[in-house]
């Protein structure tokens, strides 16, 4: 895994940790979370 990619699920990571957080918290997923990664997926995949 190159460092690049590590980076990229590190933030994938912490951003579902956010996701889950707020969804529990609040049964909302803000879109501020949702969008960016979306976009770090397709990163990570391509």
């Amino acid at each position: 895994m190159t460092p690049v990619q590590l980076a990229l699920w590190t933030i994938l990571g912490v951003a579902l940790v956010i996701a889950v957080v707020t969804d529990v918290l609040r049964r909302l997923i803000p879109n501020a979370v949702t969008y960016p990664l979306i976009v770090l997926g397709l990163g990570v995949r391509g």
